[in-house]
């Protein structure tokens, strides 16, 4: 997306480099080739792919990876050549011009989106949105991502409009690690060899053998990667670095061979029907790993194309196929020189729009004014920010301590530098007031003006007070368990256990399973303390106790360590011989109303019955919509019954696992749908505390007020106590 091609002057020389090899390097540096129009076409051409997909949802076009190979040959290229010819070799003017070129646009950007989701965006989504303007800002936003899995294969209201500056980042820290690897690697061979002529040349190849063995590198990884983790694969630096050192290493080893003429043209016409075609035959959800090859070869083929041989002279060899002369022309050629702004700027418009319309997708004709709106601010943006900041006028200061206010460069600079600052401020000041709401989220409820639950299962009536917690804390309203690290995560490979309730009494339930069990660990942890008995945690994150073989995540991707931590867990279980286990017993049916139980659940409670274990299966709590969250519903002004769910839409008429009681010995069914739902709707809010956390977590602070019906519900099922 960004045109990183230029040249660097520095000054790290080698300790006794003469003169004259410096200028011998200069007289041997060959001839800047003819500039490369049909590559900003390219660049055109693979922002549209990409713009087209987004704004329709269509998926990953694979025009993001098309840039990153480009990104590669045009920096590596002009690092290599730099190394070889360069004079000295100083990261410093380089990372100038870098600043310069991309920290415009970008600062631009994030001060709009600021702007914009102040207006546009529920509260409860300006802690998100001011984080990851402080990760762009300083080009670690895919690591942002990466930590929270972000879904970047489609946009809704709630989809971060920063979510796509995840690329800006990759190239940004390949950009930073790229200079150091190659400048340091020259700089120490040409120290070796300062006495010889040729010092230039070993360092240039010195560079390109560390880079290639990087490549090679990054490529396993990746591969191995997206097989672990695809969804923090797909923002791993590290598993898409090969992408960029490809360009890179094309743009070192491509002028040394010799490609026939008639070749050229199959070249470039496979590669442009393979970045067409990428986005509609291959999976990008597998990228960055091997089929990532296919939008990175294709664009390597139309660099091939139009590259001719470092030796060869006759005009034929230079002549531009008919696809490169395609991709050269106009329209495409200025596509390509507003592709870096047009890239920031489309995905905020579509989600902003997204946000005020209340839509989760656009038409067709909204989907060109999106377009042609984000088209018109990326020109703004080119022609009054960042040209006048790239190619200032370099007059001569009337002094040299003089600041030059008249310069035309000078006041865009000062506004970018201020409007920097005042993101960093405002991300800062917005954490810290987060963060003292989060040490408030415990505060005492009086049950008589915040009845909860009890507001639907002991009919106790509340006046209208102050939702608690207000849904600007919803999210960060976890259980016990979130804090105290009683939960695994993902990736985890440990088997996790935490005990709560009366930590000396001699029975014990057993809590395991995913985030959907942890949510109740509240009101289990005060009936344990209240009747006497203790609570063993097994939790892992995404992960429900079962006995099917192939878990999934929520994308759909294998989770292998789900299957292995749950067969540990009931060895463990088995191995214990607890009172009782306490999991969940049913789950949603997504895109129809309803929930069931699954097979592999009835397979996991019979293998407990067998080895003498009883349990307690906890019918799931409802799953309300994605969109909008009912935090986000509230925060934008809507009622607990309109940010809520009809209860038909998402529970069956009757407990499916209430069949498993007389199936399955030592099998109890518990369901507390009723202390979440009345007979009609499942509203946000009840009893003045909000139900949810976010779409499908209950709040910590509504299971608190679950404790009487849960208390009823296990005495009459473990006959305990008397209710």
């Amino acid at each position: 997306m960004a045109n990183t091609s230029s040249s660097a002057d520095s000054r790290m020389e080698p300790a006794g480099t003469s003169g004259r090899a410096q200028a011998e390097r200069a007289a041997r540096r060959p001839p800047r080739a003819p500039y490369r129009y049909d590559l900003d076409g390219l660049r055109g051409f693979a922002i549209a792919l990409v713009v087209i997909y987004h704004v329709w949802a269509l998926g990953i076009s694979g025009g993001v990876d098309v840039f990153l190979t480009l990104s590669g040959f045009f920096f590596v290229g002009m690092l290599v050549r730099n190394a070889r010819y360069g004079s000295d070799l100083s990261p410093f003017p380089m990372m100038k011009r870098l600043a310069r070129r991309l920290l415009p646009a970008l600062v631009t950007i994030l001060s709009a989106v600021g702007i914009a989701a102040f207006f546009l965006m529920p509260s409860t989504q300006w802690a998100t949105i001011s984080g990851q303007s402080v990760a762009s800002l300083f080009y670690f936003q895919n690591w942002q991502l990466a930590r929270t899995a972000g879904d970047y294969l489609a946009a809704d209201p709630t989809t971060s409009p920063l979510q796509h500056l995840w690329s800006m980042s990759v190239q940004g820290q390949f950009f930073v690690a790229t200079l150091a690897i190659v400048y340091l690697t020259a700089w120490l061979t040409r120290t070796a060899l300062r006495n010889r002529d040729d010092a230039g040349t070993w360092a240039a190849r010195a560079a390109i053998v560390v880079l290639t063995l990087c490549a090679a590198a990054s490529f396993a990884y990746a591969a191995i990667s997206i097989q672990q983790d695809p969804a923090t694969a797909y923002y791993d630096s590290f598993a898409r670095g090969w992408e960029l050192l490809a360009g890179g290493l094309v743009a070192a080893y491509l002028p040394l061979l010799r490609i026939p003429t008639l070749l050229r043209p199959l070249l470039a016409l496979a590669g442009l029907a393979a970045i067409m075609l990428c986005g509609i035959v291959v999976d990008g959800r597998l990228f960055p790993g091997p089929w990532a090859l296919v939008p990175v070869l294709a664009t390597l083929a139309i660099i091939a194309a139009g590259t001719p041989a470092a030796n060869t002279s006759t005009p034929r060899d230079h002549r531009p196929t008919a696809i490169l002369r395609f991709l050269a022309l106009p329209p495409l050629v200025w596509l390509g020189s507003v592709a870096y702004s047009f890239y920031l700027w489309h995905w905020p418009v579509l989600i902003f729009y997204l946000a005020a319309s209340g839509q989760r997708s656009v038409s067709i004709g909204e989907g060109i004014g999106v377009i042609f709106v984000s088209l018109f601010l990326a020109w703004l943006t080119l022609r009054f920010v960042e040209i006048p900041l790239r190619y200032p006028h370099r007059n001569p200061a009337p002094s040299a301590s003089r600041i030059r206010w008249r310069h035309r460069s000078t006041y865009p600079a000062i506004a970018l530098a201020v409007a920097a600052l005042m993101l960093v401020g405002a991300a800062g000041g917005w954490r810290v007031y987060l963060n003292d709401r989060e040490e408030r989220l415990a505060e005492y409820l009086d049950p008589l003006l915040y009845p909860g639950a009890t507001e639907l299962t002991d009919g106790l009536r509340a006046s209208p007070m102050p939702w608690r917690p207000v849904p600007l804390d919803a999210w960060h309203d976890h259980p016990i368990t979130a804090f105290d690290g009683c939960i695994a995560d993902t990736d985890s490979e440990e088997l996790v256990t935490c005990e709560y309730g009366d930590l000396t009494a001699d029975r014990t339930i057993v809590l395991a399973g995913g985030s959907h069990a942890e949510q109740w660990v509240t009101a289990l942890n005060q009936v344990g303390l209240d009747e006497g008995f203790r609570v063993v945690t097994y939790l892992k994150m995404a992960c429900p106790l079962s006995a099917n073989p192939e878990p999934t995540h929520f994308d759909g991707f294998p989770y292998p360590q789900c299957w292995d931590w749950n067969q540990r867990v009931l060895a463990d279980v088995a191995a214990s011989q607890p009172d009782y286990l306490m999991t969940n017993s049913t789950r949603p049916i997504h895109f129809e109303p309803g929930d069931y139980l699954p097979d592999h659940y009835r397979e996991m409670f019979q293998f407990l019955s067998d080895n003498g274990i009883a349990t307690l299966g906890l019918r799931d709590s409802p799953w309300l919509p994605h969109f909008p969250e009912p935090s986000d519903c509230l925060a934008s002004g809507g009622d607990p019954e309109e940010c809520g769910i009809s209860r038909a839409e998402v529970l069956s008429a009757a407990n499916p696992a209430d069949e498993l009681e007389g199936e399955i010995p030592g099998f109890v069914s518990l369901d507390l749908s009723d202390a979440i739902c009345d007979v009609d709707v499942c509203r946000a809010v009840e009893g003045n505390i909000l139900v949810y956390r976010d779409f499908n977590h209950l709040s910590a602070s509504y299971v608190r007020t679950t404790v009487p019906e849960m208390r009823r519900q296990i005495g009459e099922a473990t006959g305990w106590w008397e209710n």
